[in-house]
């Protein structure tokens, strides 16, 4: 590969994969709010128990998985704001993350059905610990391959990759817990 290949390999277009990101992180909320189901046909009683049992259990986990993914969009986001350039690997990585961030309706909405279940809160946590794992890959990766700005310091760096390993062990401490 000669060397202005590799340069244009290397210096991907950043604002791409925010851009991505954005768009997919918006079409995940929005799924989310799908998952939500208004019941039809119940009298007073049966709605009042139909809200306490079926509706508020949902809409409490709707709230959990919105937020959940506003956090991780918000720390995508502030990470994007420090990557100065990417690459194919770069770009491969986030396509895995947004994978597993596109799986949160699917395991909030699992979650919402079988609320009192174990394997749907080892569901849920396993997906969230992949997204947090892939998130951390990304950043890793940048570090290492120094696409990080250069004010970014090894102090920073750690900051944020606390601010990702924290997720994980809690989702750790709640498989067993559930």
């Amino acid at each position: 590969m000669d060397q202005k290949r590799a340069e244009r390999l290397a210096n991907l277009d950043v604002r791409r994969i925010q851009s991505l990101s954005d768009s997919v992180f918006a079409i995940v909320i929005t799924i989310l709010s799908f998952t939500l189901v208004v019941p039809a046909g119940e009298n007073n009683d049966g709605v009042r128990r139909f809200l306490w049992d079926q509706i508020l259990p949902k809409l409490f986990i709707f709230f959990l998985g919105f937020i959940i993914v506003g956090a991780y969009w918000v720390d995508t986001h502030y990470n994007h704001h420090h990557i100065l350039k990417v690459d194919k690997m770069s770009i491969w990585l986030n396509i895995i993350f947004l994978m597993f961030i596109c799986l949160i309706p699917f395991s909030s909405g699992f979650l919402a059905n079988y609320l009192y279940s174990a394997i749907s809160v080892i569901i849920y946590s396993i997906n969230l610990i992949l997204v947090s794992f892939w998130h951390l890959m990304m950043l890793i990766y940048s570090w290492r391959r120094k696409y990080i700005q250069p004010y970014v310091d090894k102090k920073l760096y750690q900051n944020m990759q606390w601010r990702i390993i924290l997720p994980i062990i809690i989702y750790l401490f709640i498989i067993p817990i559930s």
